[in-house]
């Protein structure tokens, strides 16, 4: 597990800035175990590689038909 902490991270002299920081960091320290594998996403990568070969088996497809 990956350990955050906001000590060694902030390290600036101005007050307005290391608070921003640090709600900045305490921020997404709730939010970055938060998964929801029940959630559908989108599997982009997959999609357009299914797209490739579909493209591609219709392009040898048509090839060969000719070529007979």
């Amino acid at each position: 597990m990956y350990n955050f902490t906001t000590n060694r991270v902030v390290k600036t002299k101005n007050a307005n800035k290391r608070k921003s920081l640090k709600n900045i960091l305490n921020e997404y320290k709730l939010k970055m175990n938060s998964f929801h594998p029940k959630g559908d996403s989108p599997n982009i990568f997959v999609n357009k590689l299914e797209y490739r070969m579909k493209h591609y088996y219709n392009l040898y497809k048509s090839k060969n038909d000719i070529m007979k």
